[in-house]
């Protein structure tokens, strides 16, 4: 009898170590926001088998973001991607899913730890984020926290090739720099921007070719496009804004269409009113472009309000505005806008209480009384 015992105790140890398989996942310790979090695995476990990887975010809680399903491939290997476009910054864990199916070795890994890095509300760009073609990109800004020092500087072509640096561009007292390219081409131009920390931001100005067609005809003189006039056209007006603390503009119109756009760097929300009287939200690009509405112009002042689409986020918003005569930023809302103090106020959604609960309840006053 002991000798079955300890026979039937060796099958169940070795089908143990039979059944235990080696694991192991690797991802980068940091990733920029918006950039994709990719995980690469090897394991001992048969080709074709499946399971589970989570995307967590973990700091003061546990927040489940997303599930990727693996299959190991043939040559033992598997890898899942997690985009991190929506997010926000902090800490974040991927993680197998135990199946219960299979026993992992001591040695194996199946959880690492990714730092999403966001710095985007550290740095603000001021310089317009559409230009008309001239034969140079202004660049400039405010970097809070890099003043008296440089910020690192690279510009991309529209179809991502080279164009500019890495360089380092140096920062005043206040933290402002600016920087001038050369280009010779329209398109959407990418500039990522870095520290002595790290990397803080990605940046697009819009570049885009001068209509010839409004520049008057001499007869016999060579006619020229108009450059910097036309850049220089545009007016603008900077001032701090949060969701609590929306940013109010008010722009002297002129006759015919005013594009009105801010900077980028923050997801920026825009609102106004329309002719009707009815209220507007623009709402459609992401923290890297900048926001913009056309509206008829008039010849009067029209009014905007505008603040960061995260109420987290706190920043420098510079709005421009096309085919007007001024514009002027303020914290005081306008007659447009005298009954808003805070962004989108969210209309009172509580019912009345349905007439069947009114008469249940005086009932029970009513039985209440007869007993005492």
């Amino acid at each position: 009898m002991i000798k079955i015992l300890i026979f039937a105790i060796f099958c169940l140890l070795l089908i143990g170590v039979v059944s235990a398989y080696e694991i192991r996942i690797d991802a980068p310790q940091s990733v920029k926001l918006g950039e994709t979090i990719v995980v690469n695995g090897t394991t001992s476990l048969p080709a074709g088998v499946s399971f589970d990887i989570i995307l967590t975010r973990s700091e003061y809680t546990s927040e489940l973001k997303e599930t990727k399903h693996a299959i190991v491939q043939g040559e033992k290997n598997f890898t899942v991607e997690f985009p991190t476009t929506g997010y926000t910054r902090g800490i974040y864990k991927v993680e197998i899913l135990p199946t219960g199916e299979f026993r992992y070795l001591g040695d194996s890994i199946t959880m690492r730890v990714v730092n999403v890095i966001d710095r985007s509300d550290e740095i603000t760009l001021t310089s317009m984020p559409r230009q008309y073609l001239s034969g140079v990109l202004h660049v400039k800004g405010t970097a809070e926290n890099v003043r008296n020092d440089a910020i690192q500087m690279q510009v991309n072509y529209p179809n991502g090739n080279l164009l500019f640096g890495p360089s380092f561009v140096s920062t005043n007292l206040d933290g402002e720099f600016s920087k001038d390219v050369s280009i010779d081409k329209s398109g959407m131009y990418q500039i990522n921007i870095s520290d002595r920390k790290g990397y803080l931001g990605t940046y697009y100005i819009n570049v885009i070719d001068q209509d010839i067609s409004t520049v008057p005809t001499v007869t016999g003189l060579p006619v020229t496009a108009p450059t910097t006039e036309i850049v220089a056209s545009a007016v603008s007006a900077s001032i701090v804004a949060s969701r609590d603390q929306p940013a109010f503009f008010s722009v002297s119109t002129r006759q015919g269409p005013v594009k009105v756009y801010s900077s980028s760097g923050i997801d920026w929300v825009i609102e106004y009113t329309d002719l009707a009287g009815q209220r507007v939200k623009v709402n459609n690009k992401g923290a890297g472009l900048a926001e913009d509405v056309t509206v008829p112009g008039n010849g009067e002042t029209q009014y905007f309000m505008v603040y960061p689409n995260k109420y987290s986020d706190k920043a420098s918003i510079t709005l421009f505005a096309e085919n007007a005569n001024g514009i002027v930023a303020s914290l005081t809302p306008p007659p447009a806008f005298a009954a808003t103090t805070t962004a989108t106020p969210a209309p009172s959604t509580q019912a009345p209480l349905p007439a069947g609960i009114v008469v249940i309840s005086i009932t029970l006053v009513g039985i209440f009384w007869r007993k005492k």
